[in-house]
């Protein structure tokens, strides 16, 4: 993994800490949201995705170079001491829009297409939650395998199903990451719609022993494909599949 990347792979747990921390309710129930975080809380998150954001600047200067430095320094209040400072809700909120940003860059430029061979590329599916970066990070981090994903390839004119049946024959497996996207009227979570057409498609066209489905649990999986194994995992924690898709993958290509 080159430095470009294993930048990015950071900057996603980055992202999925801070976003986790905005998410946080006070203590006692109140609706009102935690406007502000002490320095030690989420201090390193400032400094640590400043350290990858320079990294970008300096590797990749065609694509960040003009990037924004974060800025790290903590808000206070008049009349209170210098270790009170803290960091205002405004600033994490702008930290995780700032590394969305970082991806969204990547993802639509051409300069961010890999080079990859058909032998041992994964094609990664999935809906609108963004599990699925950290699954491409540790796929390409820890397993030593080239991913690809629709929306970081350029579109070069083509309509969706040729993207898809084009890039698809580039790969030789597929990961498809199932979250619940979708609400239905009893509120039962469900994937999107061009998941469930991806996992028939992926599996007519690899084989079954070549697609793994990753499940957030709650939800709901439709009858037509009950029975197919899967790998479950709680909502926002992804990285519970991570130990069994290394033996999936491993075992597929016999590494």
């Amino acid at each position: 993994m080159n430095d470009v990347a294993a930048a990015l792979a950071k900057l996603a747990g980055i992202r999925k800490a801070a976003a986790a921390v905005l998410e946080e309710k006070p203590i006692g129930g109140s609706a009102r949201p935690i406007m502000n975080f002490s320095i030690n809380s989420v201090g390193p998150y400032f400094t640590h995705a400043a350290a990858q954001i320079q990294i970008l600047r300096n590797q990749s200067k065609k694509l960040f170079g003009d990037f924004p430095e974060i800025a790290i320094e903590p808000e206070s209040q008049a009349g209170v001491a210098p270790f009170d400072r803290y960091f205002a809700r405004h600033q994490l909120a702008y930290l995780v829009r700032t590394i969305d940003q970082i991806f969204e860059v990547r993802a639509h430029s051409e300069l961010a297409t890999p080079q990859v061979t058909v032998e041992q590329c994964v094609f990664i599916s999935h809906g609108r939650a963004r599990d699925w970066l950290e699954v491409q990070a540790y796929i390409e981090r820890d397993v030593g395998l080239q991913t690809l994903e629709l929306a970081q390839e350029p579109n070069l004119g083509r309509t969706v199903l040729q993207k898809l049946e084009q890039e698809a024959s580039r790969c030789t497996s597929a990961v498809v990451v199932i979250t619940g996207d979708d609400t239905d009227a009893d509120g039962q979570a469900h994937m999107r719609e061009n998941v469930l057409h991806e996992i028939g498609y992926f599996q007519a066209k690899f084989g079954l022993s070549a697609v793994c489905l990753l499940h957030e649990v709650g939800t709901n999986i439709p009858s037509n494909i009950h029975g197919l194994v899967y790998i479950g995992f709680p909502k926002n924690h992804i990285e519970a599949t991570f130990g069994a898709l290394r033996r999936e993958l491993e075992t597929f290509y016999r590494k």
